[in-house]
């Protein structure tokens, strides 16, 4: 006999989005990630805040061989993150 996954309720954008970065980096518990996917497959303002989350960590990811502090390191930070599509903040 094989075990029923447990049923998963559905959550609320509050309780996604404090479970981003969890569900980005792969530790969510399996339920709490279907939860978290579930719910960005039927909610509309959502998924923006997770795509760029991951793209800000994939752009983060480039600059890692970069020394970690100074004026140097926060250009190469805007323009990956330029070359993702994000556009900089005054």
């Amino acid at each position: 006999m094989t075990a029923t996954p447990p049923l998963t309720t559905p959550i609320d954008c509050e309780t996604a989005v404090r479970r981003l970065w969890d569900y980005i980096d792969g530790a969510l518990a399996e339920h709490a990630a279907v939860e978290v996917a579930t719910h960005l497959a039927a909610c509309a303002k959502c998924p923006p805040h997770f795509a760029f989350a991951r793209s800000f960590l994939l752009a983060v990811g480039r600059t890692a061989t970069i020394a970690p502090h100074g004026a140097a390191t926060r250009e190469r930070v805007l323009r990956a993150l330029e070359a993702e599509g994000f556009s900089r903040a005054g």
